[in-house]
């Protein structure tokens, strides 16, 4: 079966450039390497890598708290903004950290 079909895709320049470097290395063209992935797709009906959410560190995981626990801080952290006692994020998840530790 002939090559008609066209995939046209905004990548970034600089992921694109690294990746055609390797590519190069290896003597294989982009149309190539798309043309095996995707052949790859259709005989395994699966992506070829794993494609997952990264982990949260146990330091900063919602798994510890509560929903009450959680509630209540939402409730407080509102309250002290409303009053102008606002905080810098990287403040704010320091004191997090050290309450679920």
């Amino acid at each position: 079966m002939g090559k008609t079909a066209t995939i046209n895709v905004r990548v970034d320049e600089l992921d694109k450039k690294s990746a055609e470097q390797v590519l190069k290395q290896l003597g294989m063209p982009m149309s190539t390497l798309i043309t095996l992935l995707l052949k790859q797709i259709s005989l395994t009906k699966s992506v070829p890598f794993d494609i997952t959410l990264p982990e949260a560190p146990a330091s900063v995981s919602a798994e510890k708290i509560t929903a009450d626990e959680f509630a209540q801080m939402m409730v407080k952290l509102y309250r002290e903004a409303e009053d102008g006692q606002g905080r810098p994020a990287n403040e704010f998840f320091k004191e997090f950290k050290g309450s679920r530790i």
